[in-house]
């Protein structure tokens, strides 16, 4: 990275001109001086161009668990951690309920499904469970189910992936063309299906608004069995190494309710309840709070922030307008209320169909938002399956595990820990160049670098430190100098 060139008054350059002489030792022959002209003047180019310097650099051994600090999350080691991942989606919500096919193989379909994941340098996966398959019949938990989501969650840590759990529920449950609660928690259910392409559309109709009603209603049964479900889960998962936390439900609804009345209300007190309780139980796991399924459109809420720490921001991101230009100040919109709940913005779902030659550049400009305004967030969805949910074609790949146009978007560099503040990160899709500039506190920063983003290998600018690029594959690491006061990296394709 070149300084601008410094302009000095007539007399700073008569000062500038003497002290060079004394430098020099104007007593050489005239030779000797010409030399030693040419030897400063190339050693200020360099000042100004500096190499990056390497170094061999070990990478920190840091806790597993994330804190909350504001509006940051940190780790055990004070840095600042920056989450960019994907939903392990839609094919989650139906029998057998993972997010990829796999015939009679289900270790190596797992292997497949997150290798991929790992090398587009995801540091994240929001990994969705409906009760209804942990819990088929009531009082009885699926154990093949569950061993298999344990091996979800193991696979994607021993890649460096962190996960958070996610009770996942649209229009209540298969029985009305969506999933999430068990039909045991309805009177005369009909049968289940998933063939619906305007399945948001049921969350209107009498018997989800029905439902929904039932849950909230005071004295609950259905409540009741939920929370104890989720007791099991807690229990389950709390020491699991890669959980972060807990999600308690996914795009809720209020019922026959209005959106507005029932976050400042029911919503705001059982968001209270679960964080108390959950904490209780799990007091290092986080709770990410998702507002009523209306905020992710119209990007407000009335939800009342939960009493206690460990509280993050999750809300979703489908805002009616599209377009490009408007997705920065919409994403503000949801960076604002997490500024104003003090606690880390964690934009749980984001996406739209793969068909679409407008999702491509809709995604990076998403996940350029993130970078700016150091929010977190997972993009829906990444499923490898032959059959889809409601014709919901947003998947990253295809059946086959094949790569889709919109997968570029999250195959880019980003800070995934950062010792240090004043962070200020972006990534010029144009000519996928990568900046991050920060004030350093004397730890190791992690950059991770897909080495998809740059097939051809990638050039390194760097102030402030030195780096390496090879302890850890698919990251750069960053040592600041002992001296140095702010820290600038910039990487370049070949």
């Amino acid at each position: 990275m070149s300084r601008p060139r410094e302009h000095h008054p007539r007399g700073e350059h008569a000062r500038f001109d003497a002290e060079r002489r004394d430098a020099l030792g104007w007593r050489y022959p005239l030779r000797v001086r010409r030399l030693a002209l040419l030897s400063l003047l190339f050693a200020v180019r360099c000042d100004s161009t500096p190499a990056a310097r390497t170094c061999a650099i070990a990478p920190p051994a840091a806790d597993f668990r994330l804190v909350t600090v504001g509006t940051n999350f940190e780790d055990s080691l004070g840095r600042v951690v920056f989450l960019r991942g994907v939903n392990a989606g839609t094919r989650s919500k139906f029998a057998p309920y993972v997010p990829f096919d796999f015939g009679n193989d289900f270790d190596g379909a797992l292997a497949a499904y997150m290798d991929r994941a790992a090398s587009w340098g995801i540091d994240v996966m929001r990994v969705p469970f409906v009760w209804a398959a942990l819990e088929p019949t009531q009082g009885e938990d699926d154990d093949v189910w569950l061993s298999r989501y344990d091996a979800i969650l193991d696979a994607a840590w021993a890649r460096g992936i962190w996960t958070v759990l996610d009770f996942h529920q649209d229009v209540y449950a298969e029985n009305f063309c969506g999933d999430g609660f068990p039909a045991w928690t309805l009177v005369d259910p009909p049968p289940p299906h998933h063939d619906c392409t305007v399945w948001s559309t049921a969350y209107e109709t009498a018997p989800v608004e029905a439902a929904f009603d039932a849950f909230w209603a005071d004295g609950s049964q259905v409540q009741t069995e939920y929370f104890a479900a989720w007791d099991r889960m807690v229990a389950r998962y709390e020491d699991k190494p890669g959980v972060l936390g807990f999600e308690p439900i996914n795009e809720v609804s209020g019922g026959s309710a209005n959106d507005d009345t029932f976050s400042a209300t029911t919503l705001s007190d059982f968001y209270a309840k679960w964080v108390a309780h959950a904490r209780s139980l799990a007091p290092s796991s986080l709770v990410f709070v998702e507002p009523s399924g209306t905020a992710g459109v119209l990007l407000t809420t009335k939800l009342v922030r939960p009493p206690g720490d460990g509280v993050v921001f999750a809300p979703h991101f489908y805002p009616l307008v599209t377009s490009v230009d408007q997705v920065a100040p919409q994403m503000q919109m949801l960076a604002d209320i997490g500024a104003q709940w003090n606690a880390p913005t964690w934009v749980g779902e984001f996406g739209a169909p793969d068909v679409l030659d407008s999702t491509l550049p809709r995604m990076q400009a998403t996940f350029q938002a993130l970078d700016a305004f150091g929010m977190s967030g997972t993009e829906w969805e990444y499923s490898t399956a032959t059959e889809l949910w409601d014709d919901e074609q947003y998947s990253l790949t295809d059946a086959n595990g094949n790569e889709l146009p919109v997968a570029q978007a999250i195959i880019r560099p980003y800070a995934r820990a950062v010792a240090g503040s004043q962070i200020a990160q972006a990534f010029d899709t144009g000519t996928s160049t990568f900046t991050l500039a920060y004030s350093p506190s004397g730890g190791v920063t992690a950059v991770s670098v897909p080495a998809k983003a740059y097939p051809a290998g990638y050039d390194v600018a760097l102030e402030g430190g030195c780096y390496d690029a090879t302890s850890v594959p698919g990251q750069v690491l960053v040592q600041p100098d002992a001296t140095a006061t702010s820290v600038s990296l910039t990487l370049t394709p070949k």
